[in-house]
């Protein structure tokens, strides 16, 4: 068997918001969603193939997402409309982005693409059986990928400097030195899953790019992964993790606390993670940045992200935001409670069927298109109320900034918040639900990303019935603990799998004590977290 090379991206449940440099624009780029036409661009040309085996379309890592299938013997022929660079003849610089998943067992070797235009010589990067990816002038990756398993890989080549490839934002693989005009750098359409001895069994990719740049590590961590595709970065962003300095941005301007009190530190819902207290008359005031629209002079079209917990339920009702400029106005989205559980709404929107307790973590998310306004609890719509006016009390005010917690006459009971965020988009009902719990998944945990030590694959099948298996991998031996949430982030089971040494598991989960409904698996070891969605239906 002839040396190969290795690439890889890990997939890293814990996701954040990047504050690097924006990802600079693809020169080409292919999303394989429409089943019709496989081959066409969403930038750029459009793909042609090699060989004569027909591909297919196959269901993506997310709903409503297809891939394409590359079977043996087959290449997708990309003419990526990069000119030399880099100081050589032929494209020394560049970025590759493929989201792909090998379909188990994965064999010997699997070739990601060839950087020639013809098959006819060895494939330039691989996976091998064990999971690790490369190729022999390159070194293989300490870390390794799982069959069945989505995942995104970059691969960023400066030729004459370096050679990167990361993993779902992570540096997986790196080579100093590579010469210009290689084996590396790419030629006029080089082949995607092409190599000349059949080391390109089955494939599937969901989405494929390229960049005439070297993307840096800042960049490539914001694209995120194949999963969780690159999330909207929003405006402002802020985590109370400093207890010496709880205003502060991690993206946007500070926030200015009302008048001069002084807010205290508390824990968030996760382990390291800070919160803040937020009492009578304590209101957060957010220098969001976002400049009119909708159509109007204020902020029409927006998302904001409140990740709170409620103590007590006096008064009878707790205020989230006020969206004018000082506290000397009815708040505008209200917790009212009543009998020890609070419904979520006001008066001209409406009030959720559904109810929130006290003391306990929930993610809040606003959408306000500047017509409709959407109120999300955990994932989950619990108001939405249409024909709202432009310019309305439900548009951030510009000149008189909005108070978060405040309310003009006292029904602002106390609150924590473990994370804020705004954006000036609308959030999609998929990004919401991307967006998770506070204490589960989503920001909180992936924002700044941390390497995750472990990987845990999605369930199958999922949704299930009576059991369903998860694979996981270990990088690093350490205890591993499995946890069931609920869709509030509520603990209703902890099972220990024991000290696992580095390599590849399964992890089996009955449903004989859940009921039909959408829960979470949290994977920890090594103080590190995963966690994947499953759907309980019997």
């Amino acid at each position: 068997m002839k040396t190969k090379k290795l690439l890889f991206l890990l997939f890293i449940t814990v996701f954040t918001f990047s504050v690097s440099a924006a990802v600079p624009t693809r020169k080409g780029w292919w999303k394989f969603d429409d089943s019709a036409d496989m081959l066409k661009a969403t930038i750029g040309n459009s793909l042609t193939t090699y060989g004569t085996t027909p591909h297919e379309s196959v269901a993506g890592p997310v709903d409503g997402n297809l891939a394409i299938m590359d079977p043996i013997g087959h290449a997708l022929v990309m003419d990526h409309g990069i000119g030399a660079n880099g100081g050589g003849s032929l494209t020394n610089e560049y970025s590759l982005q493929i989201d792909f998943m090998v379909p188990a067992p994965i064999p010997g070797y699997v070739a990601f693409f060839q950087t020639g235009p013809m098959n006819d010589a060895d494939g330039d990067l691989f996976v091998k059986a064990s999971g690790v990816i490369g190729l022999g002038d390159l070194g293989w990756s300490t870390k390794v990928i799982v069959a069945d398993t989505w995942y995104r890989m970059i691969v960023s080549a400066k030729c004459g400097e370096y050679y990167r490839i990361y993993i779902n934002g992570e540096l997986y693989l790196e080579k100093l030195g590579i010469a210009v005009d290689s084996r590396h750098a790419l030629k006029s359409l080089p082949h995607i899953f092409g190599d000349d001895d059949g080391e390109d069994p089955t494939i599937h990719c969901a989405e494929l790019a390229v960049w005439d740049v070297a993307l840096t590590e800042d960049q490539a961590i914001e694209l995120g992964n194949a999963s969780q595709p690159m999330f909207p970065q929003p405006k402002g962003l802020w985590k109370f993790d400093d207890p010496n300095n709880l205003m502060l941005a991690t993206i946007g301007n500070d926030l200015v606390p009302e008048a001069t009190i002084t807010h205290t530190s508390a824990l968030g819902p996760a382990e390291g993670n800070g919160a803040i207290v937020d009492g009578f008359y304590q209101s957060l005031v957010m220098n969001h940045g976002i400049e009119a629209n909708g159509g109007g002079s204020l902020v029409n079209v927006y998302s904001m992200q409140i990740d709170f917990k409620a103590i007590g339920t006096s008064p009878s009702y707790y205020s989230f935001f006020q969206t004018g400029a000082t506290n000397s106005g009815d708040g505008d989205l209200f917790i009212k409670w009543s009998a020890g559980t609070g419904v979520v709404g006001l008066g001209a929107l409406g009030w959720s069927s559904n109810t929130v307790v006290p003391e306990t973590w929930y993610r809040l998310i606003v959408t306000s298109s500047g017509e409709t306004y959407k109120v999300y609890i955990n994932g989950e719509l619990w108001v939405e109320k249409t024909g709202i006016l432009t310019d309305s009390r439900h548009a951030l005010q510009i000149a008189n900034l909005p108070h978060i917690f405040a309310d003009d006459d006292g029904e602002e009971g106390v609150m924590h918040c473990s994370e804020l965020a705004v954006w000036d988009i609308v959030l999609t009902p998929e990004q919401v639900a991307q967006l998770g719990n506070a204490t589960g998944e989503g920001t909180g945990l992936r924002q700044p990303i941390s390497v995750n030590k472990s990987l845990l694959g999605q369930n199958y099948p999922n949704p299930f019935s009576v059991r369903t298996t998860f694979p996981y991998t270990i990088q690093e031996s350490g205890n591993v603990i499995f946890k069931v949430l609920d869709l509030t982030g509520k603990q209703l089971n902890v099972i220990s799998e024991g000290n696992k040494t580095p390599g590849n598991y399964k992890f089996e989960l009955n449903s004989e004590n859940l009921v039909n409904g959408i829960y979470y698996l949290q994977m920890i070891s090594n103080n590190q977290t995963s966690v994947r969605k499953m759907v309980v239906s019997k």
